[in-house]
């Protein structure tokens, strides 16, 4: 049986991780649960964190973001993670190996959507990409993505964004990235070499300061704390 850490996680059992609209609907729900009273439950998966290895070990860094993992469920491969942007701008196109549906919980980004991911592959010239969609996503926001789009987002220092990610669909996803005009694919877990890995894996001080930053930067953006000095 799976562990929620809220009862409202339940509705994920409900997704249809091939339909966007059925992502959306549903992750809206597990969101609204995690940042109702200032953000309470985000924050006490946050300090339960650095007590879970399974978890700890999915923590990665990387030029332009960290990623914390709040929660996961072994049986159906779905995630709860936590994107902390430092405001590095990347212009960095690339698809997904899973779908998944996100929430702004501070600050904002840019986030260009440049349409299906036929055809995207080693040979796309990036800066030829024009966005079919371009939109300012702010505190709030929430938006479903099938895995076979291909999106960028670049974010102002300090957002905050709650990521629930489905079942991966493929092994792979492709980046480009449009200064330096190199393209690269990224894998899974499973499939990465232990080198690889320790490239961004978060040693034990750089997860305790990943989580200490978020804890601060989600308390500065609370709904409970703003309302007070309305």
């Amino acid at each position: 049986m799976t562990d929620y850490p809220h009862p409202d996680f339940a509705v994920l059992a409900e997704i249809d991780w091939d339909d966007t609209e059925s992502i959306l609907t549903h992750a809206t729900v597990v969101f609204d649960a995690l940042t109702r009273e200032g953000n309470a439950l985000v924050l006490d998966l946050l300090e339960r964190l650095p007590a879970q290895p399974a978890l700890t070990g999915m923590c990665e860094g990387y030029d332009f973001m960290r990623k914390l993992v709040l929660w996961t469920d072994p049986d159906s491969d779905v995630r709860l993670r936590l994107h902390l942007y430092s405001g590095r701008h990347t212009e960095r196109p690339h698809n997904h190996r899973w779908p998944f549906s996100s929430r702004i919980v501070r600050g904002n980004y840019q986030h260009n959507l440049y349409g299906s991911d036929t055809g995207f592959d080693e040979n796309t010239d990036p800066a030829a990409l024009k966005p079919l969609l371009a939109q300012r996503q702010r505190p709030g926001d929430t938006f479903a993505l099938h895995h076979a789009s291909v999106h960028n987002v670049c974010a102002d220092p300090g957002t905050v964004s709650m990521i629930l990610r489905g079942p991966a669909a493929k092994t792979r996803f492709l980046i480009h990235d449009t200064a330096t005009r190199a393209q690269f694919h990224v894998y899974g877990a499973a499939q990465e070499t232990a080198a690889t890995r320790a490239t961004k894996q978060l040693d034990a001080a750089s997860l305790a300061t990943a989580v200490g930053d978020a804890r601060n930067l989600l308390l500065a953006h609370s709904p409970v704390k703003d309302a007070a000095h309305d």
